[in-house]
């Protein structure tokens, strides 16, 4: 079977894999040093990811896989310890941000009328050292690597919003690069056809596992 990347288009699909892709939790603020650029996971995170930990005890992966930012690893940290599983870091999954020197929370950003926000929602990614076509790639490439590993496999995968969206837009065959906003923790199915070559996005954003979250923490 070839393991090029499976494409988007087809209404009929008899999936044989299943990516489940989730963002990381919410990262720490004010951090100083080189800690600024490769955040770990604030106590709200760390809450969002024994949550999502709870909503997924009842189904069974094959693998993990994860970005190697602090961020995702820790989100999915629990769920492998609980399972004894290994979480296989692969770079294609990291966000477009991995060569900066700081995270920016892109909320601050908006808010403070920052012109990299409406750079990046345009795809311009030159503020972070880097351009699309070669992000969407790298992502594109980890994606290929892991479907073509685990053909027949479910697979969880923990990245970024910005690589999510570029994941499920090709699969929607989009252009732009944003189109959709990843709750933190949110998870979003994909069935991967490998006889046909195909993928189909079966649910997107699913976060009901927050709403107990936000209400022991008030943020609701």
């Amino acid at each position: 079977m070839s393991s090029a990347q499976p494409q988007a288009g087809g209404l009929e699909l008899v999936p044989d894999g299943e990516l489940v892709l989730v963002r990381h939790g919410l990262p720490e603020r004010g951090l100083t040093g080189a800690d600024r650029a490769d955040p770990w996971l604030s106590d709200q995170g760390r809450a969002e990811a024994r949550a999502m930990t709870e909503f997924l005890a009842d189904e069974e992966f094959d693998a993990i896989y994860s970005s190697p930012r602090r961020r995702a690893m820790e989100t999915v940290a629990p769920l492998a310890a609980e399972r004894g599983m290994e979480i296989i870091p692969l770079d294609g999954l990291a966000e477009f941000d991995k060569h900066s020197d700081e995270y920016l929370f892109f909320d601050d950003l908006q808010k403070a009328g920052d012109p990299r926000y409406k750079a990046c929602l345009r795809g311009d990614l030159s503020a972070w050292n880097t351009d699309y076509p070669t992000f969407r790639a790298e992502v594109m490439e980890a994606v290929t690597e892991i479907t073509s590993k685990h053909v027949g496999e479910k697979v969880l995968v923990s990245s970024h919003g910005g690589a999510l969206n570029t994941m499920l837009g090709a699969v929607l065959g989009l252009d732009q690069m944003w189109f959709f906003y990843p709750k933190h923790t949110g998870i979003c199915r994909v069935a991967v056809d490998h006889q046909r070559n195909r993928m189909r996005i079966v649910t997107l954003n699913e976060f009901s596992h927050l709403r107990g979250v936000a209400e022991r923490r008030g943020i609701i």
